[in-house]
């Protein structure tokens, strides 16, 4: 077909193509079980992993983040080596591959129920008519207790206005009166995630959720059982979000008859802890309790499952006893230091989806869980931008410490081998800076390719023009190692076809995400580079 542009009369194919190129499935099971940022699909990491390597093979992540890619690899009888700076991130991924015994779960958490269930709840008593009940909800309306959700003993629940009683007993508990251990650190001020820096961990829950919480975590860490114990900390970190003051209201208004007119009303919906730190002026206080047993119920059925299946996976030490005898080796160091002890040319395959300039400030949204583990924390050495200016975390540190991880990791993968490298950001310069460090290492390029979110990001994808997908770009170690000429910047503009490509693709209804995803494609296929930020202009402006 042809098309008139201020160009000229131009020729140009009609376009067809995927929206992306993989597309991913619900997180379930054992991937369910715990909250973190940025957790890429477990079907798509298995498809590479399979495409890539052979049983056997040693599968690296230099930052593990939720540990699917390194879980992906142990259950399909590949290696895994996943590094991170953050304590959940490690935490996290020994729970989800680690196999225990069902009936020692469901023991150990009759005990505990025996133990502190009554004394937890009876932090939630609510009276009505001489009769004693357990709150299980309590709506919070600008600082005023607007209604009581409570159980009497059947399946459904009750809903009422709160009584001087419900006030009077939640106004008894004071934080200052709390001789047990809760995290106190602070936060850095930093407004993208809603951190305030004039407060600190103990700042997100009511003064009864938290009283409730130091019960439950002084009780679990009584078990003698390592394993259970960890396990049971892993079930307590996955439920706090639901405890805190960051669940918001859902509003729905639902439409009924009565005398044959139509009433609107507004029903109230428990949500959730989404992202950062933001407490809604409208929330929902939930019993402690059942939260942490909610979680327990899906926990103990992932794990019976994950028993069924017959294989045994096993922790290494070191590098050495992974390579040896064991399954995986999970290390808790900052990246650019641990992989430089690796022996050259050791790794079969890299996967990896690293931290995107300032899109996810992994340690910061971590501070919460790692507060409550009681972990110390390397804020020092993370490899981020980060908006908390006391932090001093920009992009020319974040760019030199990418470059030292991406270079380490050409000397330690397999010549012929490949790393499979997962990128979402909008930054001109972090663009920039990967592409030209993996092209500058030796890399040669593979492919590109797209994967759609189970679940997305609403740090990125509700700003405008948001890639709504991740990029996975392929690069391959050369067997031949060859100098490289520098990766060529290159004006837009001065491509008047694409111009007009993206024109054409404007007007057939694509989204932007799928217009960059093919346009960029085409240019690093030929060894160009354009800046994004021309490439989103250009689309605003088709």
């Amino acid at each position: 077909m042809k098309q008139l542009s201020l160009f000229g009369e131009v020729e140009i194919e009609d376009v067809s193509f995927e929206e992306i190129s993989h597309k991913a499935k619900s997180y379930t099971g054992l991937y369910a079980l715990h909250k973190y940022w940025g957790k890429k699909p477990y079907n798509i990491m298995a498809d590479f992993i399979k495409k890539y390597t052979q049983k056997g093979d040693i599968v690296l992540d230099p930052f593990l983040g939720s540990g699917v890619s390194i879980s992906e690899a142990v259950f399909n009888g590949r290696k895994g080596l996943g590094i991170d700076i953050n304590p959940i991130a490690t935490f996290i991924t020994e729970q989800i591959i680690k196999k225990i015994e069902p009936k020692l779960l469901t023991s150990e958490f009759h005990k505990i129920e025996k133990d502190i269930k009554d004394e937890i709840n009876s932090c939630y008593i609510v009276e009505r008519n001489s009769k004693k009940f357990i709150g299980q909800n309590y709506l919070w309306e600008n600082g005023s207790l607007t209604e009581v959700r409570y159980t009497d003993g059947s399946r459904s629940r009750q809903v009422s206005e709160p009584y001087y009683s419900d006030i009077e007993l939640f106004n008894s508990f004071k934080k200052e009166n709390i001789n047990k251990f809760y995290p106190q650190s602070k936060f850095f001020h930093n407004s993208r995630i809603n951190a305030k820096g004039n407060q600190n961990i103990s700042d997100l829950f009511t003064d009864r959720n938290l009283y409730a919480l130091t019960l439950l975590y002084e009780r679990i860490l009584k078990i003698e059982n390592k394993d259970l114990k960890n396990m049971f900390l892993f079930c307590f970190t996955s439920s706090i979000g639901q405890a805190s003051k960051m669940v918001f209201v859902i509003k729905r208004r639902n439409k009924t008859k009565e005398n044959g007119s139509e009433v609107v009303s507004e029903k109230k919906e428990i949500g959730s802890w989404v992202i950062g730190y933001w407490q809604p002026n409208d929330f929902f206080e939930n019993n402690v309790w059942t939260c942490f047993e909610t979680r327990y119920k899906k926990l103990v059925k992932a794990k019976k499952d994950q028993f069924l299946i017959p294989n045994q996976y096993y922790r290494a030490k070191d590098f050495d006893e992974l390579k040896k005898l064991k399954d995986y080796l999970i290390v808790n160091k900052p990246s650019q230091q641990y992989i430089k002890e690796l022996p050259d040319n050791s790794i079969d395959f890299i996967l990896s989806d690293p931290p995107h300039g300032n899109r996810i400030p992994y340690l910061e949204l971590s501070m919460l869980w790692n507060g409550w583990l009681n972990k110390e924390v390397n804020y020092e050495d993370e490899i981020i931008v980060s908006e908390a200016k006391e932090r001093k975390k920009t992009t020319a540190d974040y760019n030199f410490l990418m470059n030292l991880v991406i270079n380490e990791c050409f000397r330690v993968l397999k010549p012929d081998k490949c790393f499979s490298f997962m990128f979402n950001s909008l930054n001109d310069d972090a663009w920039c800076n990967v592409v030209s460090t993996f092209h500058i290492s030796g890399f040669d390029l593979l492919s590109i390719e797209t994967l759609g979110y189970s679940a997305n990001s609403v740090v990125q994808d509700n700003r405008k023009n948001g890639l709504q997908t991740d990029f996975i770009i392929t690069y391959k170690k050369p067997i031949d190692i060859k100098n490289k000429k520098a990766l060529e910047i290159v004006d837009l503009m001065d491509y008047p076809d694409t111009v007009i490509e993206i024109m054409t693709l404007k007007n057939k209804g694509y989204k932007p995400f799928q217009i960059i995803n093919r346009v960029l494609s085409d240019f690093l296929n030929q060894n160009k580079f354009i800046k994004i930020s021309a490439l989103l202009k250009t689309i605003e402006h088709a």
